[in-house]
């Protein structure tokens, strides 16, 4: 099922105020190091980030506030950052979402209220894209895009290193395909930039200039400095650990078809060599929705009996603590 958006009319030309970047991408596929460059190029992201923590010990450059809401709108819509369950309209019903689209907007307007164009960076924001779509219009907020591409194949890998099983190739297939997928048409209408993370770490300076002139962020003299600052203080060779290519996925028996397709799209806008307002380039997205909705019951039994695992894992855990702690009052009159 297609998520129709009564704003889907709404064009560029019918904004007016300030603009809100909001960055894409699957997991693992350097949207915090795209957002350090957007810093690079005098965007606010904000005043107070999370912590660094061990998969992105750079920094991930995510406002506090809003991250903590973002997670809340995850929660409310039944989602695991695992999911792989497709939405339908009436999941962006649910009347748990409406209390916190007030507190996004609240938070949106004190955090960035004053910056003539800002970003947000989370990593579940493709996922929950509708939700921003009901807030940014009404705010008088010119929406934009910049949407982190990695081969799938390097997301799988990067994935394995923290968790094996959500790294196999066959499972990352869903997950990528459900954080990218879905609602990636939405953007068409927007400044939108395709970046690809294995470019933007080999050419750091042309696709950061790119990226400025795709958003019409102009690269004033501090912009020059934070590009410089990027490429030679912030990148760093343990950034990426593979770069696997577009024969390398067509090879790779377990990456998913649909896969495939999606990713030969997006890195054909990355490179530059399709255009995001290329006709065909949406007849064939359309195309790979619908075979994707297709598998929206595999989907949904994929995250039932990934919830019955969890189940599972807990009660066996629960026995020997509850044995040890029967215990505890025979230790403690030793």
């Amino acid at each position: 099922m297609t998520h129709e958006l009564p704003w889907q009319d709404f064009g560029i030309d019918h904004m007016t105020g300030a603009r809100g970047i909001l960055i894409l991408g699957a997991g693992r596929s350097g949207t915090s190091t795209l957002a350090r460059g957007l810093i690079a190029l005098n965007v606010t992201l904000g005043r107070r980030f999370r912590r660094p923590v061990r998969k992105n010990p750079r920094g991930q450059f995510e406002e506090v506030h809003l991250l903590s809401l973002s997670k809340s709108v995850r929660s409310a819509l039944g989602l695991r950052a695992d999911s792989v369950r497709l939405l339908s309209d009436q999941d962006w019903q649910e009347a748990a979402l409406e209390p916190l689209r007030r507190r996004v907007r609240d938070a949106t307007a004190k955090q960035f209220g004053k910056d003539s164009i800002w970003a947000f960076k989370y990593g579940s924001t493709g996922r929950i894209l509708p939700f921003w779509f009901d807030i940014l219009p009404d705010m008088g907020i010119e929406p934009s895009f910049v949407f982190a591409y990695r081969n799938p194949l390097s997301v799988a890998r990067s994935r394995g290193q923290l968790d094996a099983e959500r790294g196999r190739v066959a499972k990352n297939n869903f997950e990528w395909l459900v954080n990218v997928v879905p609602y990636f048409h939405l953007v068409r209408g927007y400044r939108t930039v395709v970046v690809d993370y294995d470019l933007l770490i080999s050419e750091p300076d042309a696709q950061l200039r790119r990226l400025a002139a795709g958003l019409g962020v102009p690269v004033t003299p501090e912009a020059e400095t934070g590009i410089a600052t990027f490429e030679k203080a912030f990148l760093r060779k343990d950034l990426q650990h593979s770069r696997f290519t577009d024969a390398d996925l067509v090879a790779d028996p377990d990456t998913h078809q649909l896969v495939r397709r999606a990713a030969h799209l997006l890195a054909a806008l990355a490179r530059d060599e399709r255009g995001i307002e290329d006709e065909a380039l949406w007849t064939e997205w359309q195309e790979i929705q619908k075979a994707l909705q297709e598998l929206a019951p595999t989907l949904a039994l994929v995250d039932a009996l990934s919830a019955d695992v969890r189940r599972a894992s807990w009660w066996d855990l629960r026995k020997p603590l509850r044995l040890a702690w029967r215990k505890m009052p025979l230790l403690r009159d030793r």
